[in-house]
């Protein structure tokens, strides 16, 4: 059973060592969740309760506006911690919907376990502050990005983020991440090769 959450505790202890003791309480609370393609981890107007950590496949958040139009916020790739931290913080409902766009692999843990982890042990805030500060960071630099970056540079931090994310992923989704329009996208995407 242990093998099949290798990678999150790989993750954990690689920011802190885990007692023994700690890591056994941990692994009673884990669970495998698979999902398919087109499959949610979370809805909008449900409130988050869990936590998900990326084995394999590919995540999308996105929000849906008034008109149905999508806006991708974010794209996950294995390694990487996946939920609504506000919606777990603030104990309100999502915003918005966290989507398989491939046959994915979760190592889920529920939030109140996680809550209650974190007064076992310092390990835990140790590992909790990272986590949050680098979700911070990340947000961030995209919150940055899309303010201050062209298109293009946008469009290549992506492909540098998520190296071969156009074979996985639709062009309005990418274009949507971009902050631009697919022709948009479809011109960016052709100038390397013009050069």
């Amino acid at each position: 059973m242990n093998g099949d959450f290798t990678p999150l505790l790989e993750v954990l202890e690689a920011i802190h060592p885990l007692p023994d003791a700690e890591k056994a309480q941990l692994l009673g609370r884990l669970r495998l969740m698979d999902l398919a393609k087109g499959d949610f981890f979370l809805r909008p107007g449900r409130p988050a309760n869990q936590i998900g950590f990326l084995v394999s496949g590919l995540i999308r958040y996105y929000y849906v506006s008034a008109e149905g139009k999508e806006y991708t916020k974010h794209f996950c790739v294995g390694g990487h911690f996946v939920s609504s931290y506000a919606s777990l913080a603030a104990g309100t409902s999502s915003d918005y919907w966290i989507e398989a766009l491939e046959p994915t692999r979760l190592i889920v843990f529920r939030y109140e376990d996680w809550l209650e982890m974190l007064l076992r042990h310092t390990a835990w805030g140790v590992i909790n502050g990272k986590v949050q500060a680098d979700a911070l960071m990340a947000a961030e630099r995209r919150e940055r990005s899309l303010i201050l970056d062209s298109a293009l540079t946008r469009y290549q931090n992506l492909l540098g983020e998520f190296p071969g994310i156009e074979a996985r992923v639709r062009q309005y989704d990418l274009a949507s991440y971009l902050g631009i329009t697919p022709v948009a996208l479809s011109r960016i995407r052709g100038r390397p090769a013009r050069n």
